[in-house]
């Protein structure tokens, strides 16, 4: 083989679209949603320890809001789709676009998740 008709070859294989890399398995509804209020929790429950007025308003998050997210982490591990990374990869994620919206996003899902974690028992 020539050496043009083996780099018309390379670049002919350089060319075809890579495989597709394997797609991180998709949250449910209630997954996303107890990923969220769990990091919403941990965030106020942070704020509360700091002595944040905004995260004060909130009801106490300890132990309670703690314990929510510890137990749905938890589960999320628990489920064989889900690697220990990945879910901290996606709870590290959610806590980024939380603190990027400020405490305007945290006052917009506190009421919706303080109903969670009432309904969840804890």
């Amino acid at each position: 083989m020539s050496l043009l008709a083996s780099a018309a070859a390379s670049l002919a294989l350089a060319a075809q679209p890579a495989p597709p890399a394997t797609e991180a398995p998709q949250l449910s509804l209630e997954q996303a949603t107890g990923l969220r209020c769990g990091v919403a929790f941990a965030l106020v429950a942070q704020g509360q320890q700091a002595g944040d007025p905004a995260a004060l308003a909130y009801p106490a998050m300890n132990p309670r809001g703690k314990e929510f997210f510890v137990r749905f982490m938890a589960a999320l591990m628990e489920d064989p789709r889900f690697s220990r990374d990945l879910v901290t990869s996606l709870a590290m994620r959610e806590t980024q676009e939380l603190a990027r919206g400020g405490p305007e996003a945290l006052s917009a899902v506190m009421p919706a998740c303080l109903q969670l974690l009432d309904l969840s028992g804890l």
